[in-house]
């Protein structure tokens, strides 16, 4: 149950099949849901729904490693530079940031650091 409200399991199945289904099917959305006799409205508020409920899960099971007594995981995620930059004041620069699930942040530098701990924060679903 997620805040008070009892979860139709039937109804979350069927909808994960679908996404799954979309996704290994070559086809578009548009065209899956055609196929399907979906409502694309319906197609992208359950993809939506699904990611925020996996995620919602991922950060209870890391509450409760946590609360275990266990540390938790820490990713590293290769760096790359494109350039080597010489000494002197630094015009201009891009940061490329790859979040989980693939998603990537470009930044044209320079960037305030803060702002940009409170987007990666918000894209994280972490508050600020």
């Amino acid at each position: 149950m997620a805040n008070g409200i009892e979860r139709d399991k039937e109804r979350e199945t069927y909808w994960r099949r679908m996404v799954k289904g979309q996704r290994g099917s070559g086809l578009t959305v548009r065209a899956f849901c055609r196929k399907s006799k979906l409502a694309e409205s319906a197609f992208y508020f359950w993809r939506r729904e699904l990611q925020r409920r996996k995620a919602e899960q991922e950060q209870s099971g890391r509450g409760q490693r946590r609360a275990a007594g266990r540390k938790p995981k820490v990713a590293f995620l290769p760096v790359h530079v494109a350039e080597e930059i010489g000494p002197g004041p630094q015009t201009s620069g891009r940061i490329e940031i790859e979040l989980a699930g693939g998603r990537r942040v470009h930044v044209a530098a320079p960037v305030d650091r803060q702002a940009l701990a409170d987007v990666v924060a918000v894209l994280e679903g972490r508050p600020c």
